[in-house]
């Protein structure tokens, strides 16, 4: 659903000049340049694949201050800000854990847009549209199994989530059964 994304980012743009930050495939299919080229053929586009970003951040380099993030920050957004871009879409799932680094870096005057916030927002809509969304804000149980490292997964989804899961993790195996 790269079509909410794209819609956000040009209702954001005041000067057409829109950066993608995303991972390789997403940034090589071309997807949302030919979204945002049917918005407006006069739209510039600056993309740029982040291959570092996904284990930078799987490895908690998430924070301002920390040089290892953000020279890579700077090295892959200096072409972004050199264009003069005015919104940049973030089109990984783990991008916004960078919002931070990569708002400062670019400046105030930027937009960021969220690939996951601008889906969610679209099916909030659609389900609103529907009759569909509760009206629930909190409850349930969350309960998380996995077969890899237990603390590793931990770590991660603390970060992500950005609530301590450390009680609802539990390590189960793989069977062919």
């Amino acid at each position: 659903m790269l079509e909410p994304t794209a819609k956000a980012a040009f209702r954001a743009t005041k000067n057409k000049k829109i950066g993608i930050l995303g991972t390789e495939a997403t940034i090589t299919s071309g997807a949302y340049e030919t979204l945002l080229r049917a918005a407006a053929a006069d739209v510039q586009i600056v993309s740029r694949a982040c291959p570092l970003f996904v284990p930078l951040v799987e490895n908690g380099r998430v924070h301002p201050g920390d040089v290892v993030i953000e020279t890579v920050v700077s090295e892959y957004l200096t072409p972004l800000k050199a264009a003069g871009v005015d919104t940049v879409i973030l089109g990984c799932t783990h991008y916004p854990l960078l919002e931070d680094i990569i708002a400062r870096f670019m400046g105030a005057n930027v937009t960021l847009v969220s690939s996951g916030a601008a889906v969610a927002e679209r099916v909030a809509k659609d389900l609103t549209r529907k009759g569909l969304l509760s009206a629930r804000q909190s409850g349930g149980t969350h309960r998380y199994y996995v077969t890899d490292s237990v603390s590793g997964f931990i770590k991660l989804a603390s970060l992500f989530l950005q609530q301590d899961v450390s009680g609802e993790v539990t390590q189960v195996a793989l069977t062919s059964d």
